[in-house]
Formats: structure tokens, sequence, C-alpha cells
């Protein structure tokens, strides 16, 4: 019994030496967001929307019905997940060009957990 639980170990041992790579893969350690920013539709959310969505999600005729041309419409769409959801969607993402930056896509992410803070 105690060379199974030293065959075991070394075992162990073995394979828990091969994992010396970092387990976060480096796109996720960019960040634009310093630690003690609070993130606010004004100050960041809105500029991504304007640069991001609102070519296709303004006017009388937005794609997907969805306008986020304002702070409770970009609310909203966050509230219910649809905006929050198409914005990691790698398979159909928003916008369609591809994905954001990890750390813009956590920008949401921080916004939603705050509170969605206007101002």
């Amino acid at each position: 019994m105690n060379r199974t639980n030293f065959g075991i170990s070394v075992v162990g041992m073995i394979l828990l030496s091969g994992c010396t790579q970092s387990i976060i893969p480096g796109e996720y350690l960019d960040s634009t967001i310093p630690i003690d920013s609070v993130v606010t539709y004004e100050n960041q959310i809105k500029s991504v929307i304007s640069q991001n969505c609102i070519a296709c999600h303004s006017g009388n005729n937005p794609n997907g019905n969805l306008r986020l041309e304002n702070y409770n419409q970009v609310r909203n769409a966050s509230e219910i997940g649809t905006l929050i959801q198409r914005i990691n969607d790698a398979a159909n993402p928003m916008p369609t060009s591809g994905l954001m930056s990890v750390s813009t896509r956590v920008l949401f992410d921080e916004w939603v957990n705050n509170g969605f803070i206007e101002n």
C-alpha cells in the first residue's frame, strides 16, 4: 500500500511540474482599466458604442430592431442580456467585423456588475 501511495505521489508531482505556464492567457491580462477606475456610460461605454455599434443600431430602422443611441437603450439591452451576449459570441459577434478586444468587453462586464453607472 505504501508503494502505491508513493507511486501516485511521484506521478502527481511529475504532472504538476509540467504546469509552468500561466493559466491566464495573455489576452486576458490586457486591460486598459486602472484598478481604481469606475466604468461609467459617459466615460467609457458611450464611446465604445459610438465606434462599434451606432452605425447599424440607430435611426428609424436599426438592425435587429435594437437601438443603442442613448444610455437607457444601452442599459436595457445590457440588462436583458442581448448586448452582452452578442459582444462575447465568437460564432456570431457584434460588431460583425469580429469580437472587440477582451479589455473592451471587460468594460461592459464592469459596467454591468457596478450597476450601470451613467456619469
